[in-house]
């Protein structure tokens, strides 16, 4: 076996080891100037299940005072009608949050992009990001990677763990090996 190959081996093993931890810690920090959530399909302006659940455990935080204001990310993906930032944000101003404590984010397509484009928005906060459990390794090695002070609040995905986890050690793989930003 060559040197390059063990080295990939190792690479994949490893983000592969910590896509697994990541989606069972749930001792993250609570405490943040501004709650993020990653982005995630809606259709017609109504949020995917999985968006839902991510903007609900964003309220659920809002709601117990660990973060002042709640941050919505996605732009729109070919064909789509409304952001997802801005879907977001109206199932979240249906919800009682006031709007002074609303922001979006609605030119991202991508996880990079979508913190890449929020940075501007948080410069100096602390965050909490929001995110599927099996995605939350992802979101904070981008997190790291951007000089964000960032810790991650997973949801549960329920269903498609392998397929999903699949496809996420592709991604962090892929960053990590600088394919894709």
């Amino acid at each position: 076996m060559s040197l390059l190959t063990l080295a990939a081996l190792l690479l994949v093993g490893h983000n592969a080891f910590y896509i697994w931890i990541y989606s069972y810690d749930t001792d993250r920090a609570c405490k943040a100037d501004t709650l993020v959530v990653m982005g995630a399909a809606q259709y017609n302006g109504v949020p995917s299940p999985a968006f839902a659940r991510r903007l609900d455990r964003a309220f659920e935080l809002y709601e117990s005072g660990c973060g002042e204001r709640i941050l919505v990310t996605g732009g729109k993906q070919l064909g789509d009608r409304y952001t997802e930032g801005a879907s977001g944000l109206r199932y979240l101003a249906e919800r009682g949050v006031p709007s002074e404590n609303l922001l979006n984010e609605v030119k991202s397509r991508t996880s990079f992009e979508n913190l890449s484009f929020s940075r501007d928005l948080v410069e100096g906060d602390l965050l909490v990001i929001v995110t599927d459990d099996l995605h939350a390794y992802r979101t904070q090695w981008l997190a790291r990677y951007l000089g964000l002070d960032a810790s991650v609040e997973s949801v549960d995905t329920r269903s498609k763990r392998l397929p999903y986890a699949a496809r996420e050690l592709a991604a962090v793989t892929a960053y990590n090996l600088g394919l894709v930003r």
